[in-house]
């Protein structure tokens, strides 16, 4: 299963210009959850931008599960205490089933926007855990990015998240073929 869990802006951004991600700061008066979500995730995988945001932040928050970078990077830049860590580079597809034949179900899609778009062409985001944050940002990477087709999700739950943001749950509805 691939999750996306996101927080993002009313205008569906995840973050503004050059990864500004001032916004969440309007996410006031919530607990974090982050630390419940994360117990039940047992890989990760990001693009090349959202590896490029961790290296220039220089700390990595994830250790221990294993993590795919999509990128046609070579090589990647070294971020301390990160790993286990692979790179990618080939159709979602084969690195979906890459990751469940090591036998792990719950596959979190740290970011961003392109790689849920490539996800979206094929039919491999199964869960949407959306944080609407109460801000505009105007510009920036959106939720999803690219060309697929319509994919369609049913909200199985919606709750306020803090003082205005709310968080909407969504599985992908799949039709019986």
């Amino acid at each position: 299963m691939i999750t996306y869990y996101a927080a993002l802006s009313l205008d569906g951004r995840i973050a503004g210009d050059a990864h500004d991600l001032s916004f969440l700061q309007t996410l006031t008066g919530a607990e974090n959850d982050y630390e419940v979500f994360y117990a039940d995730v047992d890989s990760l995988i990001m693009g090349a931008r959202t590896w490029d945001f961790m290296v220039a932040h220089g700390s990595w928050p994830y250790a221990g599960k294993p993590t795919w970078i999509v990128t046609h990077d070579e090589e990647l830049a070294e971020v301390p205490g990160a790993k286990p860590i692979e790179s990618f580079a080939g159709d979602m597809a084969d690195l979906v089933r890459l990751i469940e034949s090591r036998g792990l179900k719950r596959t979190w899609l740290v970011g961003g926007g392109d790689l849920a778009g490539q996800l979206l062409a094929d039919d491999l985001l199964d869960e949407l855990i959306l944080t609407i944050a109460p801000a505009l940002v105007g510009s920036g990477p959106a939720l999803a990015d690219g060309v697929f087709p319509l994919r369609r999700f049913t909200l199985t739950r919606m709750e306020p998240f803090g003082d205005d943001g709310v968080r909407l749950h969504y599985d992908r509805t799949r039709e019986e073929t």
